[in-house]
Parts: C-alpha cells; structure tokens; sequence
C-alpha cells in the first residue's frame, strides 16, 4: 500500500538544453527504479522535470526562472529531502531576462543609452 503521505518530490534543475541525456537516462533507468524502490516501502516519488512542461507562453514572458522556482519552494515545502537535483558543467545554456526591471534600474539603463546616441 502507497502512504500517500510519504512523496519525495525531487525537483530536476539545469539549462533546458544542457544535460539531455544525462536527463532522459534520469527519466528512462534511474527513477522508474527509484519509483519502485519507494512503491516496495510504501512511499511514492515524483520527479519533477519542467523542460517538459514550461511552455512557449512563460519563455515569452520570462516567467520561467519564477516557474522553476515556485516549484522547487513547493517541492522542498512537501517533502523530505532529498528534494532536489542540480545537474551543472561547463556550460552556462540560457539566461533568461528578468520578469521585471527595478524603475529606478531601467532609469539607469535609459539614462545610459541616451549617453551612447
């Protein structure tokens, strides 16, 4: 019997782009044994992978790092740890622009550029 009380939501982090199959063998090998090592003592795993489920609409308005990051603070709020997977190497992948601009830094920026016209 699974205790739904006991799920060890692990959140997957790295650039969307870096690390594939690294991932996909996450996905593949490591966390259907993990799921069954869990089912074997009543507990359930749930990764969590958002390359698959951010879509087009939050990259257009740079709403990604926030997605990831509610659900990293909702993964660490629900489970025990571990709780997170941060894959990381040589490659930096995407840097997404921020959701928003302090006024008073986009003043700073403007004021900028109208010294370099």
């Amino acid at each position: 019997m699974v205790r739904r009380d006991l799920t060890f939501r692990i959140f997957v982090s790295s650039c969307f782009q870096d690390f594939v199959r690294e991932r996909n063998a996450l996905q593949e090998r490591v966390f259907p044994e993990l799921r069954e090592y869990c089912r074997r003592r009543g507990a359930r795993l749930q990764p969590i992978d958002l390359r698959w489920r951010v879509a087009q609409e939050p990259t257009l308005d740079h709403q990604t790092m926030n997605i990831c990051l509610a659900e990293l603070r909702r993964c660490q709020q629900l489970s025990p740890r571990p709780n997170f997977i941060v894959l990381l190497g040589n490659r930096y992948g995407w840097v997404p622009l921020p959701a928003q601009i302090d006024a008073q830094e986009f003043e700073s920026f403007r004021e900028h550029l109208s010294e370099q016209e």
